[in-house]
């Protein structure tokens, strides 16, 4: 069980609903509830693993949140990143090597989480080279979570 050092405010309903509006996607239902519970934190444990196994014990060391300082606000994430990035992609965590956790939002990925490794020279996303697919949903991601 991950226990996430919250530092978010609480995101209502509502709120949610008009980041959804004004950016034309859906939140995954289990990332909405995490936004309205715990919006951004710092997790204990914090390792995770691809799920092909490729790449272990990569550590996350924040989780972004919704109305909160723009170095951890997702929305501020997305827009430094946009250029490498079609639409249908959220940043929702940050790790220690500086790379970032996206989710899916449209089509066909729809609730995924992948890792994008940014390396010297950023480039967009291209799965198998530097996005790497982790989980099938976010509730799946937080249950992955381990101690090293």
């Amino acid at each position: 069980m991950v226990d996430i050092k919250k530092f978010g405010p609480t995101m209502m309903e509502y709120d949610l609903v008009k980041y959804e509006f004004d950016f034309s996607f859906r939140f995954p239902k289990d990332y909405k509830e995490f936004l309205k519970k715990i919006n951004g934190g710092v997790p204990t444990p914090h390792h995770f693993d691809f799920q092909n196994g490729e790449k272990k014990g990569l550590v996350i060391e924040i989780f972004l949140g919704i109305e909160i300082e723009k170095d951890h606000n997702v929305f501020y994430i997305l827009k430094g990143i946009q250029p490498f990035f079609k639409d249908g992609w959220i940043p929702i965590a940050l790790t220690k090597d500086g790379g970032i956790l996206f989710l899916g939002v449209e089509d066909e990925y729809y609730g995924k989480i992948y890792f994008w490794e940014k390396g010297e020279n950023p480039v967009g996303p291209s799965e198998g080279k530097n996005f790497f697919f982790v989980a099938n949903n976010f509730d799946d991601f937080l249950n992955s979570i381990y101690d090293a």
